[in-house]
């Protein structure tokens, strides 16, 4: 493909073309800067990699990612944008599109098949309303994924990358942390994309520790736990979220050296585990704690 996609004039030319808008629905801003493109691809595409993208929209990032990978595979849900990609890159044999749901996707099944049980590198441009969800299904993928490099909302990428004890740092950061290094790489202004999002962005990195999802499930229930309400203190959360007694809570935050007047946002991924690895040993607490994990 030669189109210069992140020209204004081009992509609209080619939206007519394809017959395809942007939907609010699905939160799409389409990139319009070059240079932020190919920023974007030189940090989550190693050279000869195997990249997993979601969202490719109009492809202005997924054409700079097949000039360094050795796969691209991209999962777009929008029927329109679909047809147009397929039809854009139909002359790139290491471009495959998967045009359907990414978070009810068969993971293994797609990118998994294609990488053949090598790493896995992740670029996506990710709306807020879905944030959570896709960077939680990446991390506690069995895929061997090495990175995970999103553009996001600016709120949510220094949520992502806060640190204990600030007002940004949250049940996600907690999530995040445990398996992966969150790094926040660049801003990006809203003057950026078309159209022109209310909000800024920013690129974040995760760098994943792949040993981390053994006891992920025991993690990611306490966390969510401790964070059930957020003003109250970690002891208030233990006892009305896993139903503790007074003594109780005081016992395991006693065990796990934690200051029973301590809320959750104090606490770093290591005080977490130790909380986890305290519950594992009696799994009876977890099953109060049924239901989806969401963290934004």
């Amino acid at each position: 493909m030669n189109e210069n996609v992140t020209s204004p004039t081009v992509l609209k030319a080619l939206m007519d073309t394809y017959h395809v808008s942007p939907l609010k629905r699905f939160g799409q801003n389409f990139l319009i800067d070059g240079n932020i493109a190919d920023n974007i691809a030189r940090s989550s595409a190693p050279e000869g990699a195997c990249v997993l993208e979601i969202g490719p929209g109009m492809g202005a990032l997924t054409g700079r990612l097949l000039e360094r990978a050795r796969i691209v595979a991209a999962y777009e849900i929008d029927a329109g944008l679909s047809l147009a990609l397929r039809d854009m890159f139909k002359d790139e044999p290491h471009f495959h599109l998967f045009h359907e749901d990414f978070l009810k996707a068969d993971l293994m099944g797609g990118i998994g098949a294609l990488a053949e049980g090598g790493a896995v590198h992740v670029a996506a441009n990710l709306p807020y309303y879905i944030t959570s969800s896709c960077l939680m299904k990446l991390l506690e993928s069995p895929l061997h994924i090495a990175s995970i490099t999103v553009m996001v909302q600016k709120e949510v990428a220094e949520r992502l990358c806060a640190k204990p004890g600030g007002r940004d740092y949250g049940a996600i950061t907690a999530a995040v942390g445990f398996f992966s290094q969150p790094k926040l790489l660049f801003h990006v202004s809203a003057g950026c994309f078309y159209p022109r999002p209310d909000v800024e962005s920013a690129v974040v990195q995760l760098i994943v520790n792949r040993e981390a999802g053994k006891d992920a499930d025991a993690y990611l229930r306490t966390v969510k736990g401790l964070f059930a309400m957020r003003r109250k203190t970690v002891k208030s959360n233990l006892r009305q979220s896993f139903g503790l007694s007074s003594e109780q809570a005081g016992e395991v935050l006693e065990k796990a050296c934690i200051d029973e007047n301590a809320r959750a946002e104090m606490l770093s991924v290591s005080q977490f585990e130790e909380v986890s690895k305290i519950f594992k040993k009696d799994t009876d607490f977890f099953s109060k704690m049924a239901g989806k994990k969401d963290f934004i």
